[in-house]
């Protein structure tokens, strides 16, 4: 079975395969899954209806949001409703696989590494998902992506155009979703490291011009918001109350709790599960599998014994985890050195670019788990822990596994069978997860017309 498995991954060709299947993938759950998530983003786009307006922030639970996702999803959901806005969802999913794609091969050049680390951007439940639902997060997906691809071919080949269209997908980012914030700063330092040598006064005309870039196209939202609010950064819990049911602190436990075995025995969200008060276990939940019951009409391994399914995801998310883990230190560690011993030596090779790409994805990824951690502790909100809110910097995730599985790979090669095989079981069970879940929603639709709950199961359950 592993000949098969390696032949397979060894392959070049075998990267636009799996791309293609992870396409075919995203059009089958696109078929049968419900347009609205957990949060109410249609309320944006039918106040924009109602009002041709946009919403102020204190007006919608959601209008914190910068505008972009609403602006180009509001044609959508004029001419065809929920449906045809998810259907943007899925253009713009497809688009950021195949994005994926590029990058991966531009970026990972041992060929094996890079199918098995693309195995995990095509078929997570929790990146597909939420790339497909009505909200935000389907653009700031593919924005995130886009912005690593800029990155590198910038790096790569430093002009004027390529700077430019830098700077422009970092604004438009910004303007899509204010988890990018983090992103300006960087992105602005690792230009000016790019131009440091050139003549000052080149060096201070790019950089105005991409601080103007991002700033135009970006910061609508904190416009609006120092006009309405006199304040420019607003979360919606500044306004709203949080819910009773969503404070998350229980004490120190809550951030050390890594108990992994109560997600296996119970892989569902619930005030008997402790996952809801421990970060941790809520990000390994939300990440692996499909944590939150209420997610969307893909419930069958919710209501049903097939809930288990998801305990086989947790237990073969063990070692990509630990995977992840070690190539995080190990990217540190890179980084820590490029910072204080080989800066000097290698400034403007070919080798340095590659080291600061590195870097720079290493930074981006940390600042958006720092973000996390600074809304759980300011609003002490568990849904700060889902890691849907990580979606944007899914590539620095994907190379923390490529680089832990180079390592791997270089010191004890032999066990790289094992975790090929790991991830590729992984895979085929969220294929075979995602076709019960839709072949049950297909059968509950022809026979019960109800496409929003396993009513069948349900009753059963109630004993009506």
């Amino acid at each position: 079975m592993y000949q098969k498995i390696s032949s397979f991954i060894s392959r070049d060709s075998s990267l636009n395969k799996i791309l293609w299947l992870g396409i075919v993938l995203r059009i089958l759950v696109f078929i049968v899954m419900n347009p609205q998530g957990p949060d109410a983003h249609f309320e944006v786009l039918d106040f924009m209806l109602k009002n041709h307006r946009l919403p102020r922030t204190n007006e919608l639970f959601l209008a914190c949001h910068p505008p972009l996702y609403y602006l180009t999803a509001f044609p959508f959901y004029v001419n065809g409703g929920l449906k045809l806005v998810e259907f943007y969802g899925l253009i713009t999913s497809c688009l950021n696989l195949w994005l994926m794609a590029k990058l991966v091969k531009m970026t990972i050049k041992d060929v094996e590494i890079r199918n098995l680390s693309f195995l995990l951007a095509t078929f997570l439940g929790t990146y597909l998902i939420y790339s497909l639902f009505v909200s935000n997060d389907t653009l700031s997906v593919l924005m995130g992506t886009w912005i690593f691809y800029n990155l590198i071919k910038y790096l790569r080949e430093q002009t004027l155009k390529n700077v430019v269209i830098l700077s422009l997908s970092t604004g438009l980012a910004l303007l899509t979703k204010s988890t990018f914030i983090p992103f300006v700063p960087i992105i602005l330092v690792v230009i000016f490291l790019v131009n440091f040598s050139k003549p000052f006064w080149k060096m201070v005309y790019t950089m105005i011009l991409c601080g103007a870039i991002i700033g135009f196209s970006g910061t609508y939202k904190f416009v609006e918001n120092y006009r309405w609010q006199h304040k420019i950064f607003v979360h919606n819990l500044d306004i709203f109350k949080l819910p009773n049911n969503s404070i998350f602190y229980q004490g120190p436990q809550s951030y050390y709790n890594i108990n992994i075995l109560t997600l296996i025995k119970d892989p569902n969200l619930s005030s008997r599960n402790p996952s809801i008060h421990s970060a941790p276990l809520l990000m390994y939940g939300t990440f692996w599998y499909k944590h939150q019951y209420f997610e969307n009409n893909l419930t069958f391994g919710n209501y049903s014994g097939f809930r288990y399914i998801g305990s086989i995801f947790y237990i073969l998310g063990i070692l990509p985890t630990i995977l992840i883990f070690m190539g995080l230190t190990l990217l540190f560690r890179q980084g820590f050195m490029l910072l204080f011993f080989t800066w000097k030596q290698q400034y403007g090779t070919i080798i340095f670019w590659e080291k600061i790409f590195r870097a720079t994805c290493l930074v981006l990824l940390l600042g958006s788990v720092a973000t996390m951690f600074t809304g759980i502790i300011k609003y002490n909100d568990w849904a700060f822990m889902h890691t849907r809110l990580l979606a944007h910097v899914f590539y620095p995730i994907v190379l923390t596994l490529v680089t832990g599985l180079s390592f791997i790979k270089r010191s004890k090669p032999n066990l790289l069978k094992y975790l090929a095989l790991n991830l590729t079981l992984f895979a085929g069970l969220s294929i075979f997860y995602f076709s019960v879940e839709s072949a049950i929603i297909a059968w509950n639709w022809l026979y019960y017309g109800d496409k929003d709950e396993i009513q069948w199961y349900v009753n059963k359950s109630l004993g009506l």
